[in-house]
């Protein structure tokens, strides 16, 4: 079997998801909406790990009755995500996504699950918040923050998770040679588009081939040094 941390599948077709039985995913949600989907095909596919949440940028649009309503799915769910901060694109609604965040970090504590998290410009952020609200378990998505918030990032047992843009993206690929192994995930993001990239689970062989060739370790080795992690943060499986 093949982790992926972080994916859509509520974008997804039935043929697209039928195809990815090879795969342990962890499906995020955006909104509501989005997370009773996931949680439906997590009922249907076993290979699913079901995620609940906010994205930042639907916060905007949300409503604190939709929190409520989440609060109720959270007993279905084995994670809370796609949920966090966003200083990059969506500044304008900073003060609401922090509200919406905390209720989730408290919500994570509570019911001793992992978070799933967005952060682009609010890394440091999102990492103080895990630490002030004692969360156990995270995976900051498609890590592209400073390189000296890796090291704090894996001393308190948090995970980053690398995504195919590593093979187009600089900094990202920095990212994955510099973190510790034992902190280190991946991801797909899917169905996103980036720089012409087309991301899906599909692109996890490739990336973990890049990986594993660029840190000078065997392919194996790396392999499954991602199912431990994954499996340490999802420790349902």
């Amino acid at each position: 079997m093949l982790y992926d941390a972080h994916c859509h599948l509520h974008e997804l077709d039935v043929e697209e998801l039928l195809e990815l039985k090879g795969y342990v995913i962890a499906a995020v949600s955006d909104d509501l909406e989005s997370s009773l989907r996931t949680l439906d095909i997590a009922e249907e596919h076993r290979n699913v790990v079901p995620c609940v949440g906010v994205h930042p940028w639907s916060v905007g649009e949300a409503s604190m009755s939709h929190l409520r309503e989440l609060e109720k799915l959270v007993e279905r769910a084995k994670c809370i995500g796609e949920v966090g901060l966003d200083r990059r694109f969506v500044p304008e609604t900073y003060s609401k996504q922090l509200e919406f965040f905390k209720f989730f970090v408290k919500l994570a504590r509570d019911y001793d699950l992992p978070m799933n998290i967005h952060a682009p410009d609010a890394w440091r952020d999102v990492y103080d918040i895990l630490v002030r609200y004692d969360v156990e378990r995270a995976v900051i998505h498609w890590y592209t923050g400073p390189l000296d918030l890796l090291d704090e990032i894996a001393e308190k047992g948090y995970f980053i998770s690398i995504n195919p843009a590593a093979q187009v993206q600089e900094k990202h690929m920095r990212v994955a040679v510099q973190v510790k192994l034992s902190s280190m995930l991946v991801e797909s993001d899917a169905p996103y588009k980036y720089r012409g990239l087309s991301l899906t689970p599909k692109l996890i062989p490739k990336l973990l081939s890049l990986i594993a060739e660029a840190r000078r370790m065997s392919l194996s080795e790396l392999t499954a040094i991602v199912e431990r992690n994954f499996k340490r943060l999802f420790r349902s499986l």
